[in-house]
């Protein structure tokens, strides 16, 4: 009778701590992921960053514009966007079926060339969000969403 009860237990038990194990390794992968998101942009490895980013994220921005990837990418590559620094001062990961939400405070110092091809320098402290999904056994950032206060400031430089 005690084997029958302890067997019982074991297979009810079983696909709690499966699921506990399965969130547990997603939170580690949404983590890495987004580690190597900031890694990516900062080594100008935009090889990566292109694999870490949905085919359908959109990019959100402080200042009210949205980038698909493709446009940000490029940005990337053809050097009118390049990232120089970044510090992360908080962030929490919550993880929701296959989904994993990291929200964190930070900064990140970047410079970027107008349409009219002069370049700009901008420290922003960011408020960020950002959303992952589990998608054929990789985690893929699915979107981006960041804001700042007023009182950042943007700094014209010579590249």
């Amino acid at each position: 009778m005690r084997t029958l009860l302890v067997a019982f237990l074991i297979l009810v038990l079983i696909p709690f701590i499966s699921s506990a194990q399965s969130n547990f390794t997603l939170k580690e992968k949404v983590q890495k992921a987004h580690q190597s998101f900031i890694d990516a942009i900062l080594s100008e490895d935009y090889n990566l960053v292109d694999q870490l980013l949905a085919d359908d994220v959109t990019l959100g921005f402080p200042d009210g514009d949205f980038s698909p990837k493709q446009e940000y990418v490029n940005a990337l590559k053809n050097g009118t966007l390049f990232y120089d620094s970044s510090s992360n001062q908080s962030s929490n990961i919550r993880i929701y079926g296959n989904t994993g939400v990291v929200n964190g405070k930070g900064d990140l110092v970047f410079r970027y060339r107008d349409e009219k091809g002069e370049w700009f320098k901008m420290l922003e402290h960011l408020s960020f969000t950002a959303v992952y999904v589990m998608d054929n056994n990789k985690v893929k950032m699915v979107a981006w969403q960041s804001n700042r206060p007023i009182t950042d400031t943007i700094v014209k430089v010579t590249k």
